[in-house]
């Protein structure tokens, strides 16, 4: 089968794209944005203009949540009568090819408890397929093709993506107000997660375990107890950083569980997990002062990262880059009242994803933050590095958002791993 991908370089679509190269289709994409390098390591070609010619010789036609209905290779399509699906309903399509699929949705979290639980299943000797929307240490890989027995995959909830998915095992990490401009009101969302648990022959949704934070020790390990009723389950020595890393190994720890994992062999796959890109991620830089990554892009991420912030010394800097101006409107007193706690807060243009542009929300944002705290908003990048250059090697430098700045870093060779 011939498939075509538009969205190709999204994380999850990227690896749709090589699962589905692997089981033998003829597979190609569109994208605007830069592509992760594995994609031309398996000889998959991307376009980054309207190639018209590929969606004639295609028998399928994949797209992301970021391309619109109106998108001309889309239009395009569909008036050739080309079978078109949504990035969810071939997800789905791919997870049915399984014994047991595991489905992790979440408002927070989720791409962690999802590559958690895969790492215990491997120490447990199962070899599982994976599926996740973020690069997993050390490998950097965002899929995993092994035996048919379980298939582990995140499960989006944005445009209802994860209700195509009828998992044997349903987790979810916790629900928050998100995705406004789709589901519209919170209720709705809610909806939405309890129609996904309806799905699932097996759901956990919540625990009674607790966790105490101990330290980051002298290796970067986050070091915490587990309890449970008030008795003492586990001591765990991960190799993250994030104290929300300890709210999220609870939700796994639960899960593999359910799957009827022994503790001992939960606790050795907890402990070997390294982590995921831009969750709390120490890179390398050309910057004198000490560089993050985190993919926060909801004032609640944010607000868990502020914890971590708290066991490092020196001064905390926040760079953040918005995603998307639906989310910065809703909530953007939230964001003001989380970002006014750092040290100092420098802005970078939007990632607007889907959306068009409207700056006049990241003035506003500029506004409110700077009622508060100085602050200062960045369109060009050569800019903010300069800016960047002025911090000492005893402050941290934090590169807050789920949008390109990161990759922008790495292109100019400010940063790498």
């Amino acid at each position: 089968m011939k498939i075509f991908f538009l969205g190709i370089c999204g994380v999850s679509m990227s690896a749709l794209a090589i699962i589905s190269k692997i089981n033998g289709n003829e597979v190609c994409g569109f994208d605007v944005n830069p592509c992760h390098e594995t994609l031309s390591s398996y000889n998959i070609d991307v376009y980054n203009y309207l190639n018209y010619s590929q969606v004639d010789r295609s028998d399928l036609i994949v797209y992301s949540s970021a391309i619109n209905i109106d998108f001309p290779l889309l239009k395009y399509a569909k008036k050739l009568h080309k079978k078109c699906v949504c990035r969810g309903e071939y997800l789905a399509l791919i997870a049915s090819q399984f014994e047991k699929v595991i489905a992790v949705a979440g408002s927070h979290g989720k791409s962690s408890v999802t590559a958690m639980i895969y790492n215990v299943l491997k120490v447990a000797g199962e070899k599982p397929s994976l599926h996740v929307g973020a690069f997993v240490k050390p490998n950097e890989k965002n899929f995993e093709l092994a035996e048919k027995k379980y298939f582990i995959t995140e499960a989006c909830e944005y445009f209802d993506n994860f209700l195509y998915l009828r998992p044997y095992l349903g987790v979810v990490s916790n629900v928050e107000e998100d995705h406004i401009d789709y589901f519209k009101t919170f209720s709705n969302l809610k909806k939405s997660f309890k129609k996904f648990e309806d799905n699932c022959e097996n759901v956990v949704s919540t625990t009674k375990l607790k966790y105490r934070l101990h330290k980051i020790d002298r290796f970067n390990r986050l070091c915490f107890d587990v309890y449970e009723n008030k008795k003492k389950l586990l001591h765990l020595k991960m190799n993250v950083l994030g104290e929300y890393n300890a709210c999220n190994a609870l939700t796994a720890i639960e899960a593999c569980r359910r799957l009827n994992v022994d503790l001992w062999l939960i606790k050795l796959g907890l402990e070997s997990f390294q982590g995921l890109e831009k969750r709390c991620e120490k890179v390398n830089s050309f910057l004198s002062a000490k560089v993050f990554l985190d993919y926060a892009h909801h004032p609640t991420e944010i607000n868990s990262l502020l914890k971590t912030t708290k066991l490092l010394k020196g001064k905390k800097v926040c760079v953040f880059q918005p995603h998307t101006y639906s989310r910065t409107r809703e909530f953007l007193n939230a964001f003001v009242e989380t970002l006014i706690k750092f040290d100092e807060i420098l802005l970078f243009r939007t990632f607007p994803a889907r959306e068009k542009e409207d700056p006049d929300i990241e003035e506003k944002l500029l506004s409110e933050i700077s009622k508060n705290k100085e602050c200062v908003l960045y369109f060009d990048e050569n800019a903010l590095i300069e800016k960047l250059n002025e911090y000492k090697k005893e402050d941290n430098v934090f590169i807050v958002g789920a949008g390109d700045l990161p990759e922008i870093l790495q292109t100019k060779k400010i940063i790498w791993r």
